[in-house]
């Protein structure tokens, strides 16, 4: 049972919108020029932190590729001389167990690094222990013997 509003309330719609119309609009194009200001302003920080990053890009680049050639080279090497150990003990013993000894040094060596490394790590904060409660006297109940 909803009424149609009459034409007083429709008339003073209008009459209203003659004010707030002006307002709303005035009110869009401020925030539409808040937003255009605050969209410009994060795109120049993200254009300087772009451009920061690339020129350290460029300057560290030989570097890295002269660290990984190094690390690649490492490795080699070191299976390298892993394979001498292995035909040097060949010699020794049969050629399987030379594998499986030089195999077993390896990972020890690997365990030990790994257990010197996890020593050093820094220790968490730790946080103090709650204060523990005052000690209450046990209540002994008066029909108690």
């Amino acid at each position: 049972m909803s009424e149609s509003p009459g034409p007083e309330r429709t008339r003073s719609g209008r009459f209203f919108d003659r004010f707030t119309e002006p307002i709303a609009g005035m009110a869009r194009d401020k925030i539409g020029q808040v937003e255009d200001k605050v969209r410009a302003s994060v795109q120049a920080e993200i254009d300087v932190v772009s451009r920061a990053v690339k020129a350290k890009a460029v300057e560290v680049r030989p570097s890295a590729l002269a660290f990984a050639a190094a690390a690649l080279l490492t490795v080699l090497g070191a299976a390298l001389l892993l394979g001498g150990a292995v035909v040097g003990l060949a010699h020794v013993v049969w050629l399987w167990l030379s594998f499986i000894l030089v195999g077993v040094a390896v990972i020890l060596l690997a365990a030990g690094f790994a257990a010197w490394g996890r020593s050093h790590l820094p220790q968490p904060a730790r946080v103090a222990p709650p204060a523990p409660d005052p000690v209450i006297e046990e209540q002994v109940h008066p029909w108690a013997d």
